[in-house]
């Protein structure tokens, strides 16, 4: 075997490997935002696999061990065995078709549902055996990626605005105006009355009330507050600016929750129920 021949092979395997993950790389945020590309993490696990048994085939190839009939059978089963539902090759295949049906990345605020439950989390790491999240209360999951692919994936910070929801109970007591006069009070002191997207509309928050179906609390109305939010959030001047944005905004509700209840606790025959989760 001509060991130019090999070194040529091994390289020209090399460049598709490079060309491949760089095509799938390009899917990036703007340059000054640290970005967490998991469509690459996976390309490189993916391609990476694929190169070494492209490489491998065409060695085999060049040195003639595929003539006989046994060596070509037992590759077969090696790639059979590859491609099997408990590969990590599947598995790595599996969450690369995820990954790009819900274009989501490392660090960004994802649902998932399947058979299994509702689970939301952060989604923290990667690898062959699942997608990592990492929930509020600091608790981990690792939902394996056969399974990621059979769930309903959704990204909670899609774009570089997200909404968030507030939700409160007040009395019926409260003259429902007078609620409306305090939330927008707040919302102003706050500096979250609106917020301009990326092409310089204005996105403005509003308010949703219910009164048909209180949970057994026929003596309260719940309200909605839906307010927007930046994804990407600069710790320091000369930072990159990180996707902390849902975190942020939750901080943010609570606060707001916070404001908004001692504010309705003025209001003569007012009361609230402050169970009630941001």
């Amino acid at each position: 075997m001509d060991d130019s021949i090999i070194l040529l092979w091994a390289i020209l395997v090399l460049f598709g490997i490079l060309i491949s993950v760089s095509a799938v790389s390009r899917r990036a945020a703007p340059s000054g935002m640290r970005v967490r590309n998991l469509q690459a993490k996976a390309a490189v696990q993916v391609f990476g696999t694929l190169g070494v048994i492209v490489f491998a085939s065409g060695l085999l190839l060049y040195g003639g061990y595929l003539k006989e009939p046994a060596n070509v059978l037992g590759i077969s089963v090696v790639a059979l065995a590859s491609f099997s539902k408990f590969s990590p090759v599947n598995n790595a295949f599996s969450f690369i078709m995820v990954a790009y049906r819900t274009e989501f990345q490392l660090d960004d605020w994802i649902k998932v549902q399947n058979t299994n439950g509702t689970f939301v989390g952060k989604a923290k790491d990667f690898n062959m055996k699942g997608v990592k999240l990492k929930s509020f209360d600091m608790s981990e999951s690792i939902i394996p990626n056969e399974e990621m692919l059979h769930s309903l994936v959704e990204n909670l910070t899609p774009d570089n605005l997200f909404r968030w929801t507030t939700s409160l109970t007040v009395s019926k007591v409260v003259d429902i105006k007078k609620i409306e006069q305090i939330i927008n009070h707040v919302l102003m002191e706050q500096d979250l009355t609106a917020i301009k997207d990326e092409m310089g509309y204005a996105q403005q928050s509003y308010i949703e009330y219910y009164d048909d179906k209180m949970d057994f609390k026929p003596a309260f109305r719940r309200i909605n507050i839906y307010t927007y939010h930046p994804k990407w959030v600069q710790a320091g001047e000369h930072a990159e600016a990180e996707p902390i944005g849902y975190e942020c905004a939750y901080q943010l509700s609570l606060s707001l929750k916070k404001q908004l209840y001692a504010h309705v606790d003025t209001v003569p025959l007012a009361y609230t129920d402050p169970r009630v989760k941001p």
